[in-house]
Formats: C-alpha cells, sequence, structure tokens
C-alpha cells in the first residue's frame, strides 16, 4: 500500500505509535517532508512526546491523530524487510530521492544527572522478540566480563538479574534514556529502539542482530558494528523456517562481542561481521 502524500497540501499527519526505533527511523522522512514545505504532525506514544518535540520542534508532536492521519503502523503491521526501514517509510509516504541517516542532537543537560558515569559502556539485553533476544546467560556471562568497566545496564524492564555497575533499567523516560547514552563511549544491544536512538547519536555500537539483513536497519555512516550468525538460513528477513529455534541470535556468543569491543570504539561506519 501507497500512502503517497497530495502535492497540494500544505500538511501531513503521520501516525507511529510501534517502536520508538521506528519513530527515529521514520525522522529522515518527516525531515524531507517539511524541508519540501509541509506542515508535519507526528502522532505517537504519550511518553515519548516532549522528547520528540525537543528533537524537532518545527513540527507538532502528540498523541492524537484525525481522520486523515496516515498510520504507518497499519500498513507496515505484516511488511517483510526488503530494504532500510526509512526507505520503506519514504515509500509509503510518496518521499523519493536519497535520504539522510537518522540524526538526534542532544543537550549537554539532559546528560548532567550521569557525569558519574562518563565513559561507560552501555549494555542493552532487551529486545522486542524472541528472535533478537540473546539468551540470559549469555548477557550474564558479558557481564560478568565487563562489570568494572564500568557497564551500566538500559532498558525498559527491571530484570533479570546482570552483573553490572550500574543498573538503570526500568527507572529512565526517553529524555534520561538520551542522556545517559550521551555520556557512553560505548554501547551493545540487540537490533531494538535503543539501537536506533544511539546510531541517531552517533555513540559508536556493537549490535547483536538475529534474522533480519542489518542493511535494512543500519545506515552505511552510522558507526555500528553488526554481529550476525554465519548460516544458510540468515539473514531470513522474518521468513522464519526455523520453528522458533533462532539459532541465529543463540550463534553469537559473548566472547565475539568482547572481541570487537577495542575495533569498535573507532568505528565510524556501518560494518557487518559474520560470527561462525
Amino acid at each position: 500500500m501507497n500512502l503517497q502524500t497530495s502535492p497540494s497540501s500544505s500538511s501531513i499527519t503521520v501516525k507511529r505509535c510501534r517502536g520508538i526505533g521506528n519513530v527515529v527511523m521514520l525522522l529522515p522522512v518527516l525531515d524531507r517532508l517539511a524541508a519540501q514545505g509541509k506542515q508535519v504532525h507526528l502522532v505517537t506514544q504519550p511518553q515519548w512526546v516532549e522528547t520528540l518535540q525537543e528533537f524537532r520542534p518545527s513540527f507538532k508532536v502528540d498523541d492524537r491523530g484525525d481522520a486523515d492521519t496516515m498510520d504507518l503502523d497499519a500498513v507496515t503491521e505484516s511488511l517483510k524487510p526488503v530494504k532500510h526501514r526509512t526507505e520503506e517509510f519514504a515509500d509509503l509516504l510518496g518521499v523519493s530521492g536519497a535520504l539522510d541517516v537518522p540524526r538526534i542532537s542532544v543537550s549537554e543537560a539532559w546528560s548532567r544527572p550521569f557525569q558519574q558515569w562518563r565513559g561507560a559502556i552501555g549494555f542493552a539485553p532487551e529486545a522486542g522478540h524472541p528472535s533478537r533476544e540473546w539468551p540470559l546467560d549469555y548477557a550474564v556471562e558479558l557481564g560478568k566480563r565487563l562489570k568494572d568497566s564500568p557497564l551500566v545496564l538500559i532498558g525498559a524492564q527491571t530484570g533479570p538479574a546482570i552483573p553490572c555497575a550500574l543498573d538503570t533499567r526500568g527507572q529512565l523516560d526517553l529524555k534520561g534514556l538520551c542522556g545517559l547514552l550521551r555520556t557512553l563511549r560505548l554501547l551493545i544491544c540487540m537490533d531494538s529502539g535503543i539501537l536506533h536512538i544511539g546510531a541517531a547519536m552517533g555513540v559508536p555500537t556493537i549490535c547483536l542482530f538475529g534474522g533480519v539483513d542489518p542493511r535494512f536497519r543500519i545506515g552505511a555512516s552510522q558507526p555500528v558494528i553488526a554481529l550476525q550468525a554465519k548460516l544458510d538460513c540468515c539473514p531470513c528477513n522474518k521468513q522464519e523456517t526455523c520453528d522458533g529455534a533462532f539459532h541465529c541470535i543463540k550463534a553469537i556468543s559473548p566472547r565475539a562481542v568482547l572481541d570487537v569491543i577495542d575495533e569498535s570504539e573507532k568505528i565510524t561506519e556501518r560494518t557487518i561481521r559474520l560470527v561462525v
């Protein structure tokens, strides 16, 4: 389905509530529409409104749509990845031409509560689907190895227990999360919303991918090392043939993450590493 915007319309209302990472990947498309003279209205989750409004003060951001709202949640519900999500959104909204990667600028003031942790490594072990979530024993092992780096845990869930120097899980709103990310020397995460926020801020990142092609989620100029299993079935791009076994994410060991940490802190562009 193509939701192309009317060239004669001076405004556009777009809804994206499913996944903060998807909202971040939508921003370059909305930026292009705004540059073309459109008044942009983004409808999203109420807990994200204030921070997103600060990211894009020229947009109207709230949690209330209307009859003319273009509902990207609905039209992408069963969409299988074939290109970068930003490009998928651009196609749906009739935006053509090359787009920039998502970019977010965060005020230094947001980081002040986390100055003690400047230079730490952040670890976000959560993901929105079992195909993208690391086994707990792997996360615990990595925590043990990096606890004194120091290691800061990030995420919405308050558990399970993972060794760390600081556990912020379940304690930060979006603004606080961005403030903390701004202080990190490195982010380690799954294919999740935190990946897209960190990458848009330019935080050096190691991301563990399951079955989705990293090129469909990370821009070429973003400072991310993507680790993915070297398996015949991977990437399957949500055409899952493993009956829920998800060998792909389990094939990435803590050792594979540790092996690229030094390199990742100097990374300036997308790098994909296949893990045997």
